[in-house]
C-alpha cells in the first residue's frame, strides 16, 4: 500500500503532518506500506493532485496495489489516528463489531 502525503510550501500545517507521517510510516514498512511526499507545486505534484482530486494540504492519500484510493485523511492527523487508519487498511486491526460478533465463516 502506498501513502502519499500532499504538501505545499505555503501550508502552515504541512510540517507537522510530515513529522507525524515520518514517525509512524516506517513502523509499517514490513507490512508493505510505502510513503512518498508530493509537493503540490511541482509539475508531477500538480498532475497527481488533479488525478486524485486533492483540494487542500496536507492530504494523506492511501492507494492499494492497483493505484485505487482506499483511504484519505485531510489535515494533520494525530499519531494515534494515523496508526489506526494504517492498521485498518492493512488488515492488522479488526473492527469493534468483528471482535465482538466474529467474522462470517466462509464455507
Amino acid at each position: 500500500m502506498k501513502l502519499l502525503l500532499f504538501v505545499s510550501s505555503h501550508c502552515p500545517h504541512c510540517p507537522s503532518a510530515e513529522r507525524v507521517v515520518k514517525k509512524v510510516a516506517p513502523d509499517y514498512s514490513e507490512q508493505g506500506l510505502f510513503y512518498t511526499k508530493i509537493r503540490t507545486r511541482t509539475v508531477e505534484g500538480k498532475k497527481l493532485s488533479l488525478k486524485h482530486y486533492i483540494k487542500g494540504t496536507p492530504t494523506l492519500l492511501f492507494l492499494d496495489e492497483t493505484e485505487t484510493e482506499v483511504g484519505r485523511i485531510v489535515g494533520t492527523p494525530s499519531e494515534m489516528n494515523l496508526r489506526n487508519k494504517i492498521e485498518k487498511l492493512l488488515g492488522l486491526k479488526t473492527s469493534f463489531f468483528k471482535r465482538i460478533f466474529g467474522g462470517k465463516n466462509k464455507s
